[in-house]
């Protein structure tokens, strides 16, 4: 199996810098461009308010980072700007089943990542982005070259996050990015507890469930978002479980939809095993990910983060 490539982003350089290393990797930058952008096709609306939307809601920084990027691309700013939206408009494509485990030693937090692409693109291509300053890691994420924000990452010795889709019959808002949410928690909460609050406060674009894992053995929660409403689930266990259905929140619109109609079949798997099955180790929380009633087709990455050692284990399928 190919070796998972590891690049860092040097965030003590000028935005317009950061992804210098890219300009190895601009074949795999324009496939995957061009991959989230057909998925657009006949939704051309979409980018008559990219430009309105940038300027309100996108920051400086995430704009100079995209410009460099698409400087060294086929595609425009605005084009690259709604390929690292993707999340936000068209999260149906999206499954993903994720826990996280406490050893009595260490927090483990593991997750599959579901995404439908040809050709299996987005797993040829994942990376793992150490992010740094000063010469030391700050974060990390696994996503993609030219993908500036964040589905899935670590503060080492602080906490995880991770984002998995789901559908309410809440309004979309005009706020900010889920990805780039992330990305900004990442970068500037210290605990597991600021990372908690700005997750549940923060005015968010639209539905998602985040999973948030600490270093303590109750730091362990799902955060049920709509752009209007916050539900917080704990677990009493020593496990918490998520895939794409809302169990807090009420939410008419959950018979039927796309995302759920394996979501409880995957849950109630992966809670199972979690129950009867060891996980100390991050080879054996690949197994529960791997399993045949919580894996999907459409699964592209599995990765574990050990929050206590600030390890990340990920494996490309």
């Amino acid at each position: 199996m190919e070796e998972i490539k590891t690049h860092i982003v040097n965030l003590d350089l000028p935005p317009n810098q950061r992804w210098s290393f890219l300009k190895a990797y601009t074949k795999e930058v324009d496939e995957l461009i061009e991959c989230y952008l057909n998925d657009f096709t006949g939704a051309e609306f979409i980018f008559e308010g990219v430009e309105v939307y940038k300027k309100q809601f996108v920051s400086e920084s995430y704009v100079q980072e995209i410009e460099s990027i698409a400087a060294i691309s086929d595609f425009s700013v605005n084009e690259i700007l709604v390929a690292n939206l993707y999340y936000d408009i068209l999260k149906l494509y999206f499954g993903c089943t994720a826990f996280v485990t406490w050893n009595g030693n260490e927090m483990l937090h593991a997750r599959n990542l579901d995404w439908h692409t040809d050709d299996n693109i987005l797993s040829t291509h994942s990376m793992i982005f150490d992010y740094q300053k000063n010469g030391k890691t700050v974060f990390k994420t696994i996503g993609w070259p030219g993908f500036v924000g964040a589905l899935s990452g670590i503060k080492p010795q602080k906490f995880a996050i991770t984002l998995n889709a789901v559908l309410s019959e809440d309004q979309s808002e005009l706020a900010l990015p889920i990805s780039f949410l992330l990305r900004d928690v990442l970068e500037t909460c210290n605990s597991f507890e600021e990372a908690k609050v700005t997750l549940e406060n923060t005015p968010i674009i639209c539905d998602c469930l985040l999973l948030l894992s600490g270093i303590e053995s109750n730091e362990k929660v799902v955060i049920e978002r709509t752009p209007k409403r916050t539900a917080t689930r704990i677990s009493e266990e020593n496990f918490i479980v998520v895939t794409n259905d809302y169990k807090k929140l009420q939410n008419g619109a959950s018979a039927g939809n796309i995302l759920q109609a394996t979501s409880c079949g995957r849950f109630d798997a992966a809670s199972k095993l979690l129950k009867t099955q060891k996980t100390v180790h991050e080879k054996q929380c690949l197994l529960v990910l791997q399993n045949e009633n919580v894996m999907m087709g459409i699964t592209v990455q599995q990765m574990v983060f050990n929050v206590t050692a600030g390890a990340v284990e990920l494996v490309c399928t």
